[in-house]
């Protein structure tokens, strides 16, 4: 989800980061059990676009073929 607003948007929201739980019981559950929910959180403030040069002669490529009997030895 992508959070926009004033400047004090990620200052407001970094602390929010982490697992949030959320418990109820279902109308449907007929024995009144407990179901529990959870989400992790992450809040990043959203990165700069960086304009990045790479020179080709500094790529490497590497190919590989496997060889004998395939599975768990």
């Amino acid at each position: 989800m992508k959070v926009e607003g004033s400047q004090g948007v990620y200052g407001t929201m970094k602390f929010e980061s982490g697992v949030h739980r959320v418990q109820r019981v279902p109308q449907t559950e007929s024995q009144g059990r407990v179901h529990t929910s959870a989400i992790t959180v992450a809040v990043l403030p959203e990165a700069e676009d960086v304009d990045i040069d790479i020179n080709p002669a500094d790529l490497e490529y590497q190919t590989a073929r496997s060889s004998g009997a395939g599975g768990q030895n």
